[in-house]
């Protein structure tokens, strides 16, 4: 394949091995939880440990992954922990959305004080707090809604789930 010469990809020639699949970010960080997985539960030394890393990182196919993981036990590479990392995930995205709303809350408060005392001390009244309490408020609604509908969403798919 020329790619100096501007031509697009060329077909393959006929009778040609296929290519293994290219792998994406998401498929090496996935490879590279097992492997801290695996490492941590002593199934790999550091130095291997170390080795696999840098062939996942650098890994463009299916195959280069599969290699690394190939001689991992099995339960490994299962859905072991799928129900635990989803519902860390659910109280992370909770979380963050109970520090905004503090954080909000309490700069709210410090605006309205600012006011308060700027209306005393110059008995000028005009509620000028109102336009960043109502303009934050709505991020934090555009961030407190969809992540409220997404877990519970998900929590209903799993007890459905679990039911069935």
């Amino acid at each position: 394949m020329n790619i100096d010469s501007g031509t697009a990809l060329r077909s393959r020639p006929a009778g040609a091995p296929v290519a293994a699949p290219r792998v994406g970010t998401a498929e090496r960080d996935r490879a590279v939880e097992l492997l801290g997985d695996a490492f941590s539960a002593g199934y790999l030394s550091k130095e291997e440990f170390d080795e696999r890393l840098d062939v996942a990182a650098r890994a463009r196919h299916r195959t280069e992954l599969d290699a690394l993981l190939a001689d991992l036990p099995a339960k490994l590479r299962t859905s072991k922990d799928r129900a635990l990392r989803r519902a860390r995930k659910a109280r992370a995205a909770r979380l963050g959305v109970r520090i905004h709303a503090g954080v909000y809350a309490g700069t709210s408060l410090l605006l309205v004080g600012v006011w308060l005392a700027v209306g005393r001390a110059t008995d000028f009244w005009y509620p000028w707090p109102i336009w960043p309490i109502l303009g934050w408020g709505a991020g934090v609604l555009g961030h407190a809604v969809p992540v409220t509908l997404a877990v519970r969403a998900r929590e209903r798919r799993e007890t459905l789930k679990s039911i069935a």
